[in-house]
């Protein structure tokens, strides 16, 4: 009879390998168009491009230990190593939260209407996301920079000192004090706060789309006509992004509160909760390669291997 050990290590593994090779050709995508085509670059690839980054950290530093868990290779980390991965996730998993956010509320500004009060930022937002990135990295590793003090490996010596235990690390229990209240004040608040603008800003866009499905009877008068139609499928896909990582995270939350606040140590629970928690990083680069149009364009053929080396030198000097 397969173990259900050995169930969860063969769906981790799968999920780290589809997440990591969709992640990594989205970002080679995104290198070859900003260096082979730049006039077809798109000012969201830079958001799409660390967002990808995000997603195989988490990939990383996440399924990579539960596949190794899974396998029978137990107690590999030492406290350093667990410090290193838990902080590493934990930024990432952020960083995620806040570029996710950040794509909803870009792609809001972009679609709407010239006339809206957003007209002027529409023009000057693609400046301002390389500071975006600084301020998200910055505030995150401020955020979680306990987590280094308070996370070990997995010992079998007073497990009571300890407020959650994995499979894979264990934390210990906070004291309460205001550096602690400081520290559970601000993770709540970061995510509180860019849930709160996902949903502000996906409002926008579908109210957007309701109206504009309401005027479709006059689109082929309008002469922007050509360029409503790809902003309108891009806005769906971001959509379908922000809901599947709204639904996701959640259910991974759910799972890591009911093991925190268990009186017995679900493994189980824990594990799918993990699982879950890596749906995101794994399937958002699919979603993304399916519905970008740029990837026909990109042909890699021995006969125009002279033209495509000009474009990109061509590129170089341009970017």
């Amino acid at each position: 009879m397969i173990s259900s050990e050995l169930i969860f290590g063969v769906a981790f593994f799968l999920q780290c390998a589809i997440g990591i090779v969709g992640n990594s050709l989205l970002l080679v995508l995104y290198v070859c168009i900003a260096f082979i085509k730049p006039q077809e670059k798109k000012p969201m690839d830079l958001i799409l491009a660390h967002l990808t980054v995000a997603n195989m950290a988490t990939l990383f530093t996440r399924g990579i230990p539960e596949i190794m868990f899974c396998f029978g290779m137990r107690n590999v980390l030492n406290d350093l190593g667990c410090k290193v991965v838990l902080y590493i996730y934990r930024i990432s998993r952020g960083f995620s939260v806040c570029t996710t956010s950040l794509l909803s509320m870009f792609q809001a500004i972009i679609i709407s209407p010239n006339n809206s009060v957003w007209a002027r930022i529409k023009v000057k937002a693609h400046k301002y996301i390389l500071h975006c990135f600084l301020f998200f990295c910055v505030t995150n590793a401020l955020i979680y920079i306990r987590v280094i003090e308070h996370s070990e490996a997995i010992k079998n010596d007073n497990i009571s000192r300890y407020e959650y235990i994995s499979h894979i690390f264990m934390v210990r229990s906070l004291n309460e004090n205001e550096s602690t209240a400081a520290f559970l004040f601000g993770m709540t608040l970061h995510d509180f706060i860019y849930h709160l603008l996902m949903a502000l800003s996906s409002t926008h866009m579908v109210l957007l789309l309701y109206r504009h499905s309401k005027q479709v009877q006059h689109i082929y008068s309008n002469s922007n006509c050509s360029r409503s139609f790809p902003e309108i499928k891009a806005t769906q896909t971001i959509l379908l992004l922000v809901s599947c990582f709204v639904l996701f995270y959640w259910i991974n939350n759910c799972c890591t509160l009911y093991v925190t606040y268990s009186v017995e140590n679900k493994v189980e629970v824990e594990t799918i909760g993990a699982f879950f928690g890596g749906c995101y990083p794994a399937l958002s680069p699919l979603l993304l390669i399916g519905s970008d149009s740029r990837i026909g364009k990109l042909h890699f053929i021995p006969g125009k291997e002279k033209r495509l080396h000009k474009d990109f030198m061509n590129g170089l000097v341009n970017y």
